[in-house]
């Protein structure tokens, strides 16, 4: 799910729609191509297998690199890795060996300098893009780490984690902006979309699922309200399509819809699973996670919690079209994720069984059947694997 900090702008940070370039208007609603899954066109031995081959970010002799908090990373055309550290505002670039060749970047206000990146993004040049949303500042590296110059973005004063811009499978650069409707009279995020020069070509709305979230909320002494989200409710993803649409998800019930840059619902994926009870150990974990509610005075309802968890958890899609669907975790002690395996036309293939824990789908990146992920070591830290598809 995004995360908003520091949200709000400034009058002077906000763009009228009039003037965001090229405005894709809402499609007309035409016909949804529905897919109902049934079982998997994978025969019996014809499932993918995934085998690891390295980790990156260990700290030790022969990975001298320890990753404080991996925000963002991205694999550019030789296979070479781009790791944005928040903690150290730092990118580390591997190669396709996984040796640590350079670092690009650093802590700081000056040129080629961040004091709040939020993503790396690579072009097709090998520019290296550093977006610093609540800064507004686009920085651009070439493909040596050199910096080259700073663009800006109305987007000052406010942060989506994790960003959900960056270039799309056809190699636009999608920026989040602000833009005053004045028709509606409202301030609306939108996604502008950019060339490999950086120069504008048209602003989109971000793709909408309507969904409503539940909260426990408690009222302070001195008028004030704290609140935190109900556990194991459904949610809603989106991520870009390899044709240049989107992809949104719905977590419960399980629905993958595939939306065009005008709003347009194409295809829908729906598929039955069976749903995976919250045990009373997850129930109880909750409480201990937000201990920091209740000590504010706030009481957690347990009747409102939901009693199984949404059946999935999240997606991305990989460099062929492949939708990699992330199921929940059937136990708190999992150590290997489940994946549910749709091609470019939304033909359920089959399930994909990983070797670890996945634990941040926005972190995982397919580039010629090598998967890129994060997730975290023995002693909890986070380190990025590196694994082959074997098909």
């Amino acid at each position: 799910m995004l995360g908003c900090i520091g949200c709000g702008s400034s009058d002077s940070d906000i763009v009228d729609m009039d003037s965001c370039v090229s405005l894709v208007e809402p499609a007309e609603s035409t016909e949804v191509v529905t897919l109902h899954s049934g079982p998997a066109l994978w025969n019996s031995g014809e499932g993918w297998e995934i085998m690891e081959e390295m980790r990156l970010g260990s700290g030790k002799e022969e990975d001298p690199i320890l990753f404080g908090r991996i925000r963002s990373m991205d694999i550019d055309s030789d296979g070479y890795l781009y790791i944005l550290d928040s903690t150290t505002q730092e990118i580390y670039v591997f190669d396709d060996q996984g040796v640590h060749v350079r670092t690009v970047g650093s802590i700081g206000a000056g040129p080629g300098e961040f004091e709040n990146a939020v993503s790396v993004d690579v072009s097709e040049s090998g520019e290296i893009w550093v977006m610093e949303m609540q800064a507004g500042k686009l920085t651009i590296f070439d493909s040596d780490g050199n910096y080259l110059r700073t663009e800006q973005v109305n987007t000052a004063g406010w942060i989506i984690l994790p960003y959900p811009g960056g270039f799309d499978a056809i190699g636009r650069y999608n920026a989040v902006v602000l833009c005053y409707d004045n028709h509606e009279q409202e301030t609306k995020r939108m996604l502008a979309r950019f060339d490999q020069t950086f120069s504008p070509l048209d602003t989109i709305a971000i793709p909408n699922v309507p969904l409503t979230y539940e909260d426990f909320t408690h009222i302070t002494d001195n008028g004030g309200s704290l609140s935190m989200a109900i556990p194991f409710q459904a949610s809603s993803r989106w991520g870009f399509s390899s044709d240049g649409h989107f992809w949104t998800l719905v977590t419960d019930p399980y629905e993958l819809t595939k939306v065009s840059a005008g709003g347009q619902a194409i295809r829908r994926i729906t598929k039955d699973v069976d749903k995976i009870k919250v045990t009373d150990s997850e129930l109880q974990q909750v409480i201990e996670n937000h201990q920091w509610f209740i000590d504010q005075g706030g009481r957690i309802d347990a009747d409102r919690i939901p009693r199984h968890k949404p059946a999935i958890d999240s997606f991305f899609s990989d460099d062929e079209g492949n939708l990699w669907v992330k199921r929940s975790e059937s136990r708190p002690d999992q150590i290997e994720s489940h994946f549910d395996i749709f091609n470019s036309d939304g033909d359920y293939l089959g399930e994909v069984q990983m070797p670890f824990k996945i634990e941040s789908t926005y972190l995982s990146k397919i580039q010629n059947d090598l998967l890129y992920s994060m997730i975290l070591d023995e002693e909890g830290a986070q380190v990025i694997v590196r694994a082959r598809i074997l098909k």
